[in-house]
């Protein structure tokens, strides 16, 4: 049992290899100014919200569809 438990500790890589690059991949945006990561953010979550409304107004726009054609088979 051990002889496994050694094996497969030995098969992961070292923690500090994985922190390291995490920290390289993100550099960028932590050295990034305070003002600029605000403008990214806000940028994002409007990106966000006008997604979810044109995915709204998708769906409404299909639903519409689905019953005038439920109707006019009635």
């Amino acid at each position: 049992m051990m002889k496994w438990f050694m094996a497969l500790t030995e098969s992961v890589e070292p923690v500090a290899e994985v922190v390291e690059t995490a920290a390289v991949s993100n550099s960028a945006l932590v050295e990034m100014p305070l003002f600029t990561k605000g403008l990214l953010t806000t940028a994002m979550g409007l990106l966000g919200v006008f997604l979810v409304l044109t995915l709204f107004f998708v769906t409404i726009k299909l639903m519409q569809k689905i019953g005038t054609k439920e109707s006019s088979q009635e």
